[in-house]
């Protein structure tokens, strides 16, 4: 299938629900921590997988993102990364900074992977916040949200 920009808006912004919830804990693996969750479009046309990926040395080295899977062809489409910080590196400056890779036609279609498109981004500077900027940008409905992932209240001194 040849993808255009509308049906990646589409996927990126039908509003979801999920098929197969959280689980309530993440998995420890290899020095990262794990969560996977399966979520549909409300209409039932479309089906996705989630992530949550987090270092457990470096926290603020995550990854937050929304993978497509596609009916009518094999394998999935990583549409969208919410990532940390993962440290000064040369040949990558962005990854000094919280960024978003999100995926376009161009990249789809030509096979390209998502790192491609980035940009730096203020609207998250922690896990916490990125999952609850994830959720919003992806259009998850708020009850299914809330009853997993509420957002936390502001402490002025935590």
């Amino acid at each position: 299938m040849k993808y255009e920009e509308k049906d990646i808006d589409q996927l990126l912004n039908c509003e979801k629900e999920f098929v197969e919830p959280p689980q309530r804990e993440y998995k420890e693996d290899r020095g990262h921590c794990k969560m996977n969750f399966s979520m549909k479009s409300i209409e039932g046309n479309y089906q996705f997988r989630g992530f949550i990926r987090y270092n457990l040395k470096f926290p603020e080295i995550f990854s937050v993102g929304l993978d497509y899977n596609p009916r009518e062809e094999k394998g999935t489409i990583c549409l969208l990364r919410c990532n940390g910080s993962h440290g000064e590196n040369k040949q990558l400056p962005h990854h000094e900074s919280f960024h978003i890779h999100r995926a376009n036609a161009d990249t789809i279609n030509s096979g390209q992977r998502l790192e491609s498109n980035l940009e730096i981004t203020n609207s998250y500077a922690s896990l916490e916040q990125a999952i609850q900027f994830y959720f919003h940008f992806i259009n998850l409905k708020f009850d299914e949200k809330n009853k997993y992932f509420p957002e936390k209240p502001l402490k002025l001194f935590d």
